[in-house]
């Protein structure tokens, strides 16, 4: 089961750490934002595909048909958004290409955490 979970977790991973790399090269080649800000955009958008695809796909059988209620998706959007403004705002150079990595790292902690906690459901 565990094998099973980390696979889905990773296929969604991967589709959301593509579109946050996208967003990010996106934003700095065509409005010329700084790393901070559009780490911080790009994890933005990668955030609403990862936690559809984890409620629907990765973590359904510890929700039990239920979904993370609004304080715990923001408290993983909290702890995300600063680690991607921080981590964007300190990375230079060819670093910048291991920004979309973290998120999936912090995410999946995070997700089985409170997928396994009924108080983060509804």
């Amino acid at each position: 089961m565990l094998q099973h979970r980390l696979a889905r977790f990773g296929i969604v991973g991967i589709v959301a750490t593509l579109v946050h790399a996208t967003t990010l090269i996106l934003l700095k080649m065509l409005l010329q934002l700084g790393n901070g800000p559009a780490n911080l955009l790009g994890f933005v958008v990668s955030f609403a595909v990862s936690m559809y695809g984890q409620q629907r796909f990765t973590f359904k059988d510890r929700l039990q048909g239920k979904t993370l209620n609004g304080f715990g998706l923001f408290i993983l959007f909290l702890i995300n958004s600063l680690a991607a403004l921080a981590l964007g705002s300190a990375t230079k150079g060819s670093w910048v290409v291991l920004l979309p990595l973290l998120p999936a790292v912090i995410n999946y902690g995070l997700l089985y955490f409170f997928s396994g906690s009924r108080y983060f459901r509804s």
